[in-house]
C-alpha cells in the first residue's frame, strides 16, 4: 500500500484552500456571512486526534517491545510480546490515511477562509480566531496521521515509498 505522500497532502490542501477563499468571496459578495468554524469543530478535530493516536498505541507498544527483544543479547531471557492483529493494524493504517486527507482538506479550507478574512477591509477578530483554532487543530490532526502511518510501517520495510514489492 502506498503511503500518504506530502504531494497529495499539498494538492488537497491547495485545492481546498482555493475553494475556501473563493467561497468566502462569493458569500460576502452575495450578502452572506463569511464561514466561521464553531468551537465544536475544533474540539471534534482534537478528539479525533486523540482517538487516532490511542488506536495506534498498541501497535507502537508492540513495535517497541519487539525492538527490545531483537536488540537483547542471546543469553538474556526476554519475553516475546503478543503480536497485534494484522487486520487491526491495517484498519488503523487506513483510518490514518483517510484522516490525513481529511485533515489536509480542513486545513486548506481554513487557510483559504483566513486569507480572505485578513484581506478584507474590515477584519472582525471574533470571526478570525475560531478559524485559526480550527486550522491549527487540523494541522495537529494531519501531523498525528503522519505519525500513525509511520507507526504502522513494517520494521523491515525496504521499500520506503510504501508500494508492495513484487
Amino acid at each position: 500500500m502506498k503511503s500518504l505522500g506530502v504531494l497529495s497532502v499539498l494538492v488537497w490542501s491547495i485545492a481546498s484552500g482555493i475553494t475556501g477563499y473563493f467561497y468566502s468571496s462569493w458569500a460576502t459578495a452575495n450578502g452572506y456571512h463569511v464561514p466561521v468554524s464553531g468551537i465544536s469543530l475544533s474540539i471534534s478535530i482534537f478528539l479525533a486526534t486523540i482517538i487516532l493516536l490511542a488506536m495506534a498505541w498498541p501497535i507502537y507498544r508492540y513495535k517497541r517491545q519487539l525492538k527490545k527483544v531483537l536488540e537483547a543479547k542471546s543469553n538474556q531471557q526476554v519475553a516475546k510480546p503478543l503480536p497485534v492483529d494484522p487486520f487491526y493494524a491495517v484498519k488503523v493504517l487506513l483510518l490514518a490515511r483517510a484522516t490525513g486527507i481529511t485533515a489536509a482538506i480542513f486545513f486548506g479550507w481554513h487557510v483559504g477562509v483566513i486569507i480572505r478574512q485578513l484581506t478584507t477591509t474590515v477584519i472582525v477578530r471574533e470571526n478570525v480566531t475560531p478559524n485559526i483554532v480550527a486550522g491549527i487543530a487540523s494541522l495537529v490532526l494531519l501531523a498525528a496521521a503522519f505519525i500513525v502511518i509511520e507507526i504502522c510501517r513494517l520494521p523491515n520495510d525496504a521499500n520506503k515509498d510504501g508500494a508492495v514489492a513484487a
